[in-house]
C-alpha cells in the first residue's frame, strides 16, 4: 500500500476522536427552545408501536424500506428459545447456516455464502453484533442474550453495509440502557442437564449517564453420546459471556456510547461432532456412501473406513443411530473474544453525524481427532501402528491410528472506524460517510491423516487493510414516489505469508508462498524440478510471483432503486444492487499431494467476486392485522469465490454463477392473543464450471444450501385463565433438498427434511415471572447441518447432524420498569 492509502486510513481511525472533541465544544451553545421542543414532540416509529428497522443507518418503520429485511423482536426471541447466533434461522425467511463447531460458523442468504473454513476469510454475509462488525466465521456465533431484536437483510448491501456483503447482513441489536431501573434472572434447565442462567440489570448512574450490564451462562453435558468407556459425550457447551453499554447524553445534540463485549469458552466440547459414515471415492473421486457390507476397491475395505474401522450401530448410512460416537481423543474449543466499540452521535449544523470506533480480538484453538472411530493417541510425524487396544478403562475395545486429525489456532485483532453524516437537504436525505479498517491475523493449522503417513502442518500470517468512502440519496418526489442512489468505492491492501510442510510419510513435500519469494521442495520424485525457488531464476510450472502475495483490490458498489408507496402502508419498489467481496488467498489447512503441487501454488491468490442483483417487492399492511412481503430477485455473479476440491487440495476458484427467486412472508394477528406467520422461498440456481476432483470432469451445480423450496411457520396464541397469562406455540421449519458445497458429491446431498418445535407459557397472576416448558424438534427428525466429503482423505464423510430431540423449563424474573 502507497503513502497515500496509509494516510487516508490513519486519517479514518483518527476521525472519532476529531469528532468527540468537536462535539464537546459545540455543546456550549445551548439548543434554542423551538429545537428542544421539536426534539420532544417527534416520534420515532419505535415509540408508535411499528416494526422498526436501521436497514439504512437509521431508524424507520419496515414498510418505508425497499429491502428485503426480517425482523425478530426480543419477544420472539425468548418465545423462539434463540439462545445462540444460529438460532435465528428459524425465524428467517431464505436463511440457513452450516456450522462443523460452535467456532466456526456460516450464514447463507438465498444461496450466497463463504464455503472455505480458513480462519482468514471474510464471509460475504455481514455480521453486526450493534455496531461492530465480525470479520470473521469464528466470530461470526456467538451467544444470543439481552437483545432488542435481529434484523436480517437479504441481498447485496453495497453501499451503506458494504464491507464483503455480497450476501446479505445480519444485526444483533441490543437491548440499551434505560433511566428507570429494569432488568430480569432468566434459568433454563433441559435435556442433557441443560444449565443457561442469564441476566441483565439497567438503569441510571447520573441525570446524564445510564448503563447496562448483562450475562450469559451456558453448560450441558453433550448431545453425541460417546459408547468408547471413560470418553466425554460431545456437543456439550461450556461458556459465558458479559456486555457493558454505557450512555452518555449530556445534551440533546450529543450522546457518547461505550459497549464492551467479551465471550469465554473453555475446552468446550463443540468440536468432532461427526457421525460415522464410511464412503468410497467413485471414478470423480466423490464420495458415495458404503453399505455394511459394501466393498470399496480405493480403499480395500468392505464397509469400513479407510482405516479398517465400522460399527453399524452408529452408522446412520447402515441404518445406526446418527446421535452416537465412538470417537477418542482431543475434541474441544478454547475461544476468547474481546470487543469495545465507542459510537458518538452529534447535531453539527444541518448534519447528524455519527463515529465508530471498534477493537475485536479473538484467540482460538480448536481441535478434532476421532471422528467417529475410537483412535490410538496421536503422535505428530509418529510411525504408522497397527490397531490395537484402547487405552483404560477401554482395553476391551480396538483402537485405530488416527483417521484424522484437524487443528486451526487463530490470533487476530480487528480496528475500524467509521465515520458518517446525513442531513435533509429540501426533498433529499443524503448519507456519505467512510470507513477504514485493519485485520492483523496470525495463524496455525493441521489437516492430517496419520493412519496412512499423511501428516502435513502449516503457518501463516495475513493483514488486510481497507478503506470505503460512500455516498446514499433519497430523494422524495412527493408523498408517494422516492427515488434512491447510493455508490461506494473501496480499496483494499492484503498481504499474506503461508508456509506449508509435509516432513514425513509418501506426500513428504513443503512449499511457501510469500511477498519475498514463492518455492517448493518435492521428496517424492513427482515433480521436476523437484526443488525450486521464485529467486533461483529457474524454469518451472509456477506462474504466481511474489507480488501475488500483496495484491491491491479495488471496486465500485452502487444502489439504485425506485419505490411508490400507493397508500401511506404499502410499498412497491423495484432496485438494482452491486455488491463485491474482496480477492484473497487459499490457505489450505493442509499440503496438496504432489500431482496437485503446482496447481495449488498457482491458485493460491483469487479474484474479487462481483454480483448484480436485481430485486422488485411489495410490502404491505392487509386487513385482519395483517402483514405481507413479497420480493423475486436476480442474482448475477462475476468471479462467484466457489470452493472446490481438487482431490486432496482444497482452493478457491472464480466461477460464474446465476440465482433466481420469490420470496413471501405474512404475519397476521386476526383476533387479539393470536399470531400467525408463514414465510416461503421458490429459488433456481447455477454454478457452471465446477472442476470436480479428479482434475477432469467439469459440471454445472447448484449454489450450496439453496433448495428449490424453504419455508417457515408460527402459530402462537395468548390467552388469560384463572391463574394468569397463557401462551400455546407451535414453529416449524421445512428445506427442501440441496448440497453442501459446488462439487455436491452424492455424500454431500442433504434430502428434504422438516423440524417442528412447541412451547407452553404462563405469566402468574400478579407476578412478574415468566415460565415457560418447551419441546425442540418433537419427533426427532434427522438432518445434516454441515458435511464434507472425507473419501478420499481417509473413507468418511464429516457430517454433523442437528440436535435430537431437546426439552427445558424456563423461568424469568423480571424487575424494575
Amino acid at each position: 500500500m502507497n503513502m497515500t492509502d496509509m494516510s487516508t486510513i490513519r486519517r479514518a481511525m483518527l476521525a472519532g476522536t476529531a469528532l468527540a472533541g468537536l462535539t464537546l465544544g459545540l455543546l456550549a451553545a445551548p439548543a434554542s427552545a423551538q429545537e428542544a421542543q421539536a426534539a420532544q414532540s417527534a416520534a420515532t416509529p419505535e415509540q408508535t408501536g411499528e416494526i422498526v428497522v436501521t436497514a439504512q443507518r437509521r431508524e424507520q418503520k419496515a414498510n418505508d424500506v425497499g429491502i428485503a429485511v426480517s425482523v425478530v423482536g426480543a419477544k420472539d426471541i425468548k418465545a423462539l428459545n434463540i439462545t445462540n447466533a444460529t438460532d435465528v434461522v428459524r425465524a428467517i425467511p431464505n436463511l440457513k447456516f452450516n456450522a462443523y463447531g460452535s467456532s466456526q460458523v456460516v450464514y447463507n442468504i438465498r444461496g450466497v455464502s463463504q464455503n472455505d473454513y480458513g480462519d482468514q476469510q471474510e464471509p460475504p454475509v455481514a455480521v453486526y453484533q450493534d455496531d461492530s462488525y465480525t470479520s470473521s466465521i469464528t466470530t461470526a456465533s456467538f451467544p444470543v442474550f439481552d437483545l432488542a431484536r435481529v434484523e436480517a437483510l437479504r441481498g447485496p448491501q453495497g453501499t451503506l453495509f458494504g464491507r464483503n456483503a455480497t450476501g446479505g447482513a445480519v444485526q444483533f441489536i441490543s437491548a440499551q440502557p434505560t433511566k428507570d431501573l429494569d432488568g430480569y434472572l432468566s434459568a433454563t434447565y433441559g435435556r442433557y442437564n441443560q444449565t443457561i442462567l442469564e441476566g441483565a440489570l439497567s438503569g441510571a448512574l447520573s441525570d446524564t449517564l445510564t448503563a447496562r450490564i448483562s450475562g450469559q451462562y451456558s453448560r450441558d453435558d453433550g448431545y453425541l453420546k460417546n459408547i468408547t468407556p471413560g470418553q466425554a459425550d460431545r456437543g456439550a457447551d461450556n461458556h459465558w459471556a458479559l456486555r457493558g453499554i454505557l450512555k452518555w447524553e449530556p445534551g440533546s445534540d450529543f450522546k457518547a456510547k461505550l459497549t464492551v463485549r467479551y465471550t469465554q469458552a473453555d475446552k468446550e466440547r463443540q468440536a468432532g461432532v461427526y457421525t460415522l459414515a464410511p464412503a468410497c471415492p467413485n471414478a470423480q473421486f466423490q464420495g458415495e456412501f458404503l453399505g455394511e457390507n459394501e466393498a470399496c476397491a480405493y480403499w480395500g475395505t468392505v464397509g469400513t473406513t479407510g482405516s479398517g474401522y465400522k460399527n453399524p450401530s452408529i452408522t446412520p448410512s447402515q441404518g445406526g443411530n446418527p446421535w452416537r460416537t465412538a470417537g477418542t481423543g482431543d475434541a474441544y474449543v478454547d475461544r476468547n473474544v474481546f470487543g469495545a466499540s465507542l459510537r458518538l452521535d452529534a447535531k453539527l449544523g444541518v448534519f447528524d453525524v455519527t463515529s465508530i470506533t471498534d477493537y475485536t480480538h479473538l484467540k482460538k484453538f480448536y481441535i478434532e481427532s476421532g471422528d467417529g472411530q475410537p483412535e490410538l493417541p496421536y503422535v505428530e510425524f509418529g510411525p504408522v501402528r497397527a490397531p490395537g487396544p484402547c487405552a483404560a478403562p477401554a482395553q476391551s475395545v480396538t483402537c485405530y491410528e488416527s483417521g484424522t486429525v484437524f487443528y486451526q489456532d487463530a490470533r487476530t485483532n480487528q480496528y475500524t472506524q467509521e465515520l458518517r453524516a446525513a442531513a435533509t437537504f429540501g426533498s433529499n436525505y443524503l448519507t456519505f460517510g467512510g470507513f477504514g479498517m485493519i485485520i492483523d491475523g496470525k495463524f496455525r493449522a493441521k489437516y492430517a491423516t496419520p493412519f496412512d503417513g499423511y501428516d502435513p502442518r502449516v503457518r501463516f500470517t495475513q493483514r488486510t487493510e481497507s478503506f470505503a468512502f460512500f455516498a446514499q440519496d433519497e430523494f422524495k418526489i412527493n408523498d408517494q414516489w422516492k427515488l434512491i442512489g447510493g455508490v461506494r468505492y473501496w480499496h483494499d491492501k492484503k498481504r499474506g505469508d503461508y508456509t506449508a510442510e509435509s516432513p514425513v510419510g509418501p506426500y513428504a513435500l513443503s512449499l511457501h508462498f510469500g511477498p519475498n519469494d514463492i518455492s517448493y521442495t518435492d521428496n517424492t520424485g513427482t515433480v521436476t524440478p523437484g526443488s525450486w525457488s521464485y529467486g533461483s531464476g529457474a524454469a518451472s510450472g509456477v506462474t504466481v510471483t511474489p507480488a501475488a502475495a500483496t495484491p491491491s483490490f479495488s471496486g465500485v458498489t452502487a444502489r439504485a432503486e425506485i419505490d411508490y408507496k400507493p397508500t401511506p402502508d404499502t410499498l412497491i419498489y423495484a432496485s438494482y444492487n452491486r455488491g463485491s467481496k474482496s480477492g484473497g488467498f487459499t490457505f489450505s489447512t493442509g499440503t496438496p499431494f504432489p500431482t496437485q503441487l503446482i496447481d495449488t501454488i498457482n491458485n493460491i491468490p483469487y479474484r474479487p467476486e462481483t454480483l448484480n442483483a436485481y430485486e422488485v417487492g411489495l410490502k404491505a399492511k392487509l386487513p385482519g392485522n395483517t402483514q405481507f412481503n413479497l420480493a423475486a430477485f436476480y442474482y448475477d455473479y462475476k468471479n462467484y469465490q466457489a470452493f472446490v476440491q481438487v482431490f486432496a487440495a482444497q482452493v478457491v476458484r472464480n466461477l460464474p454463477a446465476k440465482i433466481k427467486g420469490i420470496e413471501a412472508d405474512l404475519t397476521s394477528h386476526p383476533i387479539p392473543g393470536l399470531t400467525l406467520q408463514l414465510s416461503g422461498a421458490v429459488q433456481d440456481s447455477e454454478v457452471k464450471n465446477v472442476l470436480l476432483p479428479d482434475g477432469v470432469t467439469v459440471k454445472t451445480s447448484n449454489l450450496p444450501q439453496a433448495p428449490g423450496f424453504s419455508g417457515n411457520a408460527l402459530v402462537r396464541y395468548e390467552f388469560d385463565t384463572g391463574i394468569g397469562r397463557a401462551s400455546l406455540q407451535a414453529d416449524g421449519l421445512y428445506t427442501g433438498k440441496f448440497c453442501f458445497s459446488v462439487m455436491c458429491a452424492p455424500v454431500e446431498r442433504e434430502k428434504p427434511y422438516h423440524v417442528e418445535n412447541l412451547r407452553v407459557g404462563l405469566t402468574p397472576k400478579g407476578t412478574n415471572v415468566d415460565l415457560a416448558v418447551f419441546v425442540n424438534n418433537v419427533f426427532e427428525r434427522q438432518y445434516r447441518t454441515y458435511a464434507f466429503d472425507g473419501s478420499a482423505y481417509w473413507g468418511d464423510v464429516l457430517g454433523v447432524y442437528g440436535k435430537p430431540r431437546t426439552w427445558g423449563v424456563n423461568a424469568v424474573w423480571h424487575f424494575g420498569k
